[in-house]
């Protein structure tokens, strides 16, 4: 009866495949019954984020149907680790089932990395930043080439390359990325931009206005231009500034030689070329002078 049971909401006909006898030394690839509590995850899952809601639904799914797809696991210690399948095992809990079909593997680190990716990608389970920070592992902790992974997952090494790049996105856009409000496109876009500062602010703009893609790159390309005018622009404000004061200087002479005195501009909004014109005087016969001057003028 026991095994009755424990065969229940396994997938019709599932049960008729399963050892409830323990696991056969040579069940490498053949589906096997494993205990729910005797697996644990993969440290280097690739999968960070799991949808609570979703996980729910297949809880449920599982209490109906049970796993129709068994999980793959390798031997660690006195227990399995999870290759492939996590998101089933964790609904198998949530569900309260005591039992998982599984198939064991023997497998070297390196390859449960590979498979666990694989499968992740193959199924498009993984965000855009899991993807990377897991091609990223892999490259780095079994000291693969870009082409040795592209060759692996199928992929253009182009697109390994651009995929890795994410992980350089400023820390406090990886949320947005993470929950889709920006796509892989829209932060392959922001990384034009190199000061942390400026790819948040830009973001904010994307965001706001709901950009595609191509709305966002050709507004980083307008981003960048203005930062690298901004800096022309103040040398010919400069420039400008610099002439202006000239030219006033010129007045102030000119016009210190016809009246006698000394002038001064002094100019309150050089936009519009508003300001005033002070001229000095000794005394009231010297203004009595300059009022002659000027009404002869």
């Amino acid at each position: 009866m026991a095994a009755t049971k424990n065969n229940k909401g396994l997938g019709k006909g599932l049960g008729a495949l399963l050892s409830t006898e323990g696991i056969p030394e040579n069940s490498k690839n053949s589906v096997v019954e494993l205990k729910v509590n005797d697996i644990s995850p993969n440290e280097d899952q690739p999968r960070k984020d799991f949808d609570e809601s979703a996980l729910n639904e297949l809880a449920e799914s599982i209490k109906e149907n049970g796993v129709i797809q068994p999980i793959i696991v390798t031997k660690k210690g006195t227990g399995y680790a999870i290759v492939a399948g996590e998101r089933r095992w964790r609904a198998s809990r949530l569900a309260g089932m005591e039992i998982i079909p599984a198939i064991i593997r023997e497998l070297t680190d390196k390859e449960i990395m590979e498979q666990a990716l694989i499968e992740n990608i193959q199924r498009a389970d993984l965000n855009p930043l899991e993807e990377a920070f897991a091609m990223d592992n892999l490259l780095k902790s079994h000291k693969m080439s870009q082409e040795q992974l592209a060759k692996k997952l199928g992929k253009p090494r182009a697109t390994i390359a651009n995929t890795i790049r994410l992980i350089n996105i400023d820390v406090s856009l990886q949320d947005f990325i993470r929950n889709g409000d920006l796509s892989a496109g829209h932060a392959k876009a922001l990384l034009s931009l190199k000061n942390a500062d400026d790819q948040r602010k830009a973001a904010d703009i994307i965001i706001a206005k709901d950009m595609t893609v191509r709305q966002a790159e050709e507004y980083v390309k307008k981003y960048i231009w203005a930062m690298e005018n901004a800096g022309n622009e103040k040398k010919e404000e400069k420039e400008l500034d610099s002439q202006f004061q000239l030219s006033t200087k010129e007045v102030e002479v000119n016009l210190k030689k016809r009246l006698g005195s000394k002038v001064k501009l002094k100019i309150s909004d050089p936009t519009l070329g508003k300001g005033k014109i002070v001229i000095d005087y000794k005394n009231y016969d010297d203004l009595d002078r300059l009022i002659n001057l000027i009404n002869e003028g």
